[in-house]
């Protein structure tokens, strides 16, 4: 009785903590998406486990938003983030690529880092992307906005304050709580 009892709890211990959430931080992305109507898709790229993608495709354009959760990334260094996007850029961007940082700015207590690249190939392809990146205490949250044409800067302005509202919170911190 006593070996069974013993079992008993010990079972009970290791399904509770299975049972316990990996993370406790989140991106906290508001919904509905600006600007009309979205498909969404969830996925993991090249089959990573520690990388979980949501892919919104505009419905009557080709433009679309990306939202990337690198897990098991804590504290990562943004700018060498941004850095490897530009290097993929400049090599991918054949007659233009450029890029600005746009803020700095702590989000909700994260370091963050917002930034616009620009690109344009000899084939005629262009893009315009809005960054932000957010380094976590637990993981690594990308955001990406994508046009295939110049948007319109009322566009530009809706998305970039859009953006503004993206952060991570922290479901176990009070002095980063999620809402």
């Amino acid at each position: 009785m006593k070996t069974y009892s013993s079992f008993v709890l010990i079972s009970s211990l290791l399904l509770s903590s299975c049972a316990m959430p990996r993370y406790t931080e989140r991106l906290q992305q508001p919904m509905p998406l600006p600007e009309g109507e979205w498909t969404v898709t969830q996925s993991n790229p090249n089959d990573m486990e520690n990388v979980t993608e949501m892919r919104w495709q505009a419905v009557d354009s080709e433009n679309y938003v990306q939202s990337f959760v690198f897990e098991q990334q804590p504290n990562s260094d943004l700018m060498k983030t941004k850095t490897i996007d530009d290097q993929q850029g400049q090599r991918n961007c054949d007659e233009l690529f450029d890029s600005q940082i746009l803020s700095t700015e702590p989000v909700n207590g994260y370091p963050a880092l917002v930034w616009v690249s620009e690109c344009k190939s000899k084939n005629g392809a262009y893009s315009k992307i809005l960054h932000k990146s957010i380094a976590g205490k637990q993981s690594l949250y990308v955001f990406n906005k994508v046009w295939r044409s110049l948007p319109l800067q009322t566009e530009w302005d809706l998305w970039l304050d859009y953006t503004h509202k993206i952060q991570v919170c922290d479901s176990n911190s009070k002095s980063q709580p999620c809402k």
